[in-house]
């Protein structure tokens, strides 16, 4: 009897409200858009939730794969054919975090007795092998050869423990002399030798120091090709195109240009051939400081959507060389780690690459990330190196997902509008338990979260009770959809979807739009 009476009265509802579809936040978080204009497909609020190209999903947790104590600084990452090993440092200590004996026990140092751990690194491979080659700007360039870290060979005409910042282009190693606006590069194919010197102090106009180079590929006319690019902590950019820069024939200025003030060394990522570089003004793609005054180059930012939020935060946080970007291939997804200096809050965000769509993870305190396979691992100051979108909690601890769309004034701006019911939509393979509520007059209120729905047993041969596990239970999409009771009344209205991931499973859940049933009332006034 409850469920007939609770089908009557929603048949009755429906009978007599106007019903309004909208469709998921594909657009993503979006704070820098009037609220006045219904632009629907995009989210005000939008957290531990990843936009996807249909609609959004829970993120993944966080799970702990290794434990530094005295916090990690840099991940590093070396690569020969198939192998791979990982790396994390500490204020004076390398560590080897491939496969800790054990999570939360630290493992034994493969290198001691540095005075920093802030490390820029990069592979090189040569006749001689594959190599990992690390820098600090304090301690002598170490050299990783798939076994052993060294020293050797050495660095000559330079002075090594200088080297703050390393990289490769057209078969040499480039490396940034430590707040200066001096680089220095090695002979063609050599992870060792004569060093030369290349003096930029003539190119740049509003001094600081050189803070990172990369590699570029740009369009000149009759083809891409690479040049090579240095940019300094005031923003300025210098890119140089040729082969050897001790030869004025083979090496020469295509020119200079102001990005904004750049958020740290690592606080850059490649996409294609462009470089897309974290500054002030918000994710600046080189190729539009290549054509556009930098006053215009926010409106070329690939965070324009979230441009409010970003200057706000980078300001805050800006006194920390921690910021991170990394570019995750295999979920086609960027994450920028912002560093907890001057935070209000511990978060990262992050981009899907196919689409532009931003959105926030909170409870992820990233000092630093690095891909390795198809896994994305991150270091926290804290001490835990952690696998992203891992598990269904965050290290054992519940994490809550918040979705609060754009305001809508439903075709009548200045009416009162009465909400009564709601569903949600959503593709799913594992279950949940939203809880669906709406917001009203540009003012998000949220109800308390629901409980973490409940996972079946494993649906593994061999590992799951026989009449408990459902043993197609993880591999079959299914539809769900549910009208639930909402109440509230405003001019404007914005759907409000929370959820609570609490499981050793990830969640796999996709919500694909949010339907309303309303009524429509006078004038508000």
């Amino acid at each position: 009897m409850p469920n007939l009476r609770r089908k009557a009265v929603a048949a009755q509802a429906r009978a007599h409200s106007i019903p309004k579809t909208f469709p998921a936040p594909v657009r993503g978080w979006v704070t820098s858009e009037s609220l006045a204009i219904d632009q629907p497909g995009a989210a005000s609020i939008l957290e531990n939730f990843f936009p996807t190209t249909r609609g959004i999903r829970p993120r993944g947790g966080r799970l702990r794969h290794a434990t530094i104590t005295d916090g990690v600084i840099s991940l590093m990452a070396w690569r020969s054919g198939t192998a791979e090993r990982i790396f994390a440092s500490d204020a004076d200590s390398i560590y080897n975090i491939t496969s800790p004996a054990s999570p939360t026990v630290q493992p034994a140092a493969d290198v001691t007795g540095l005075t920093s751990g802030f490390f820029s690194s990069t592979m090189f491979s040569t006749s001689g092998g594959d190599f990992l080659i690390a820098v600090n700007g304090a301690n002598d360039r170490r050299v990783y050869n798939g076994s052993t870290w060294s020293t050797s060979p050495s660095i000559t005409g330079a002075t090594s423990s200088t080297f703050s910042y390393v990289w490769v282009f057209k078969n040499r190693l480039f490396f940034i002399q430590k707040d200066t606006l001096v680089a220095w590069c090695l002979p063609v194919d050599s992870i060792g030798g004569a060093a030369t010197q290349i003096s930029l102090s003539g190119v740049f106009k509003k001094g600081g120091s050189l803070l990172f180079g990369t590699t570029w590929s740009v369009d000149a006319g009759d083809g891409m090709d690479d040049v090579c690019v240095f940019v300094t902590t005031t923003g300025e950019m210098a890119a140089f195109a040729g082969t050897d820069p001790a030869l004025p024939t083979a090496w020469g200025l295509v020119g200079t240009y102001d990005i904004g003030q750049p958020l740290g060394p690592n606080a850059y990522f490649r996409a294609g051939g462009d470089v897309i570089i974290a500054t002030l003004d918000g994710l600046v793609p080189l190729s539009a400081a290549k054509e556009k005054d930098p006053a215009a180059l926010t409106l070329a930012s690939i965070t324009r959507t979230i441009e409010d939020e970003w200057r706000a935060q980078a300001l805050a946080r800006q006194s920390s060389r921690a910021w991170s970007c990394v570019k995750w291939v295999a979920r086609s997804m960027a994450i920028i780690g912002l560093p907890s200096v001057g935070a209000s809050e511990v978060c990262c965000y992050v981009v899907n690459l196919l689409t532009g769509a931003w959105a926030k993870y909170t409870n992820w305190d990233l000092s630093c990330s690095v891909e390795a396979g198809s896994l994305i691992y991150f270091g926290t100051p804290g001490g835990g190196v952690y696998i992203g979108e891992a598990g269904g909690t965050d290290d054992g601890q519940t994490y809550l997902s918040t979705f609060v769309g754009r305001y809508d004034h439903l075709g009548s701006p200045a009416s009162a509008k009465t909400t009564r019911m709601a569903r949600t939509t959503w593709l799913y393979r594992k279950p949940i338990n939203p809880r669906v509520s709406c917001s009203f007059n540009y003012l998000p209120k949220l109800p308390p979260y629901p409980a973490a729905a409940s996972h079946p047993s494993l649906d593994v041969w061999d590992a799951g009770l026989w009449d408990v596990a459902l043993w197609d239970s993880s591999t079959t999409q299914q539809t769900v959809t549910r009208w639930v009771s909402v109440t509230g009344q405003g001019f404007s209205v914005a759907p409000n979807v929370q959820l609570t991931n609490s499981h050793v499973a990830p969640p796999e859940a996709e919500l694909v739009s949010f339907d309303l049933l309303y009524e429509q009332g006078g004038i508000a006034v």
